[in-house]
């Protein structure tokens, strides 16, 4: 099977007589957003995997740091994609490549979708161009083991109601460690809780859990016709949370699959590596926005207790001296056309 990778952005016709893409392949997108180093590194953990017939989407999200060119030299040069012998004229000067059973393609979008926006982006053009059964949502700022993908589909099978599907979340740093098995989300509050435990409820699957985190999600074709896309007007954060309560509601569960494991460097992909005192003030703005919008939408009895809660946040960076964070939390707390919309 082949790599193809068009470094142009025009679409690579397909070869006379080829056999079609198999109804099960998946298609695994990445988000990139001026990460280009880990988009690499995540990129090379997929190209290792040898679970599924896979298709690889980038999607660039407007980025300042040079990322769609350092990327397409990546894949230009990088020793594993080579040129295809037999390809038709038109792929080698189109820059066609070949790994295993693996696609891969680069899309440049005009402007910053965000997160959900960038991804929502790729499924559009995988829907258009491509046939696959599921969806891998990734970060770029994640490493996929071996076995990852496959366990993801095994799990997924295994639970007739399954929804969105998430992997285990290693620490970067300490890849024995675990990070996050999956959410906890406490409404009262509108914050969401790592969980870290790794029990199952079935073989290999932890169903309890109210959210996969973002970092991966699996998703299925049926899922997306029935749900609809992530909900992209949230930007950054609690987007995988609206995705999950929404399908809930249609009578799917989330899933975590246990034996698929992917190191993460949390805060990274955001600029905020390293906890709340590392938070960019990108984070810390959605973070408050969101907190409230998703309150009011799935539970708006809790919405006085939320709005109440953020005044701790706002003393908290107060305590720091953390003037202008405090400053901006009660600026948006008192904006309520930012989080009523």
């Amino acid at each position: 099977m082949m790599i193809q990778y068009s470094s142009s952005g025009e679409d690579l016709p397909r070869q006379e007589g080829a056999a079609p893409v198999a109804e099960e392949a998946v298609c695994a997108i990445v988000v990139n957003w001026n990460g280009w180093r880990d988009t690499t590194s995540c990129l090379q953990s997929l190209l290792d995997l040898d679970d599924a017939p896979l298709r690889i989407l980038v999607c660039d999200n407007d980025s300042g740091d040079g990322s769609v060119a350092q990327l397409r030299g990546w894949l230009d040069s990088h020793a594993q994609l080579r040129i295809v012998p037999n390809a038709p004229a038109e792929w080698r000067t189109r820059g066609a490549r070949v790994h295993g059973p693996v696609i891969i393609r680069l899309l440049s979008l005009e402007r910053n979708l965000g997160y959900a926006g960038g991804l929502n982006a790729g499924i559009r053009w995988a829907e258009r161009h491509w046939r696959q059964s599921f969806f891998w949502l990734l970060n770029n700022d994640v490493q996929a083991e071996p076995g990852a993908l496959r366990a993801l589909i095994e799990s997924h099978a295994r639970v007739p109601e399954a929804g969105i599907c998430g992997s285990v979340l290693m620490d970067w740093d300490h890849p024995d460690r675990v990070q996050a098995v999956g959410g906890i989300y406490r409404r009262w509050l509108g914050v969401g809780v790592h969980a870290t435990e790794l029990s199952a409820t079935g073989p290999d699957v932890c169903l309890e859990i109210d959210y996969p985190v973002g970092a991966s999600l699996f998703v299925s074709n049926e899922y997306l016709r029935r749900v609809g896309m992530m909900e992209d007007s949230y930007f950054l954060y609690y987007e995988e949370m609206d995705w999950v309560e929404r399908g809930r509601r249609e009578g799917y569960r989330p899933v975590v699959a246990l034996r698929s494991r992917l190191r993460h460097k949390e805060g990274a992909s955001t600029g905020s590596r390293g906890g709340v005192r590392h938070k960019s003030l990108l984070s810390e703005r959605y973070g408050v926005i969101n907190r409230l919008r998703i309150t009011r939408r799935f539970w708006p009895w809790y919405l006085p207790l939320v709005w109440l809660s953020l005044w701790a946040v706002a003393a908290d960076r107060v305590v720091h001296r953390e003037f202008a964070r405090a400053a901006m939390v009660l600026r948006l707390m008192f904006s309520p056309r930012l989080w009523m919309a």
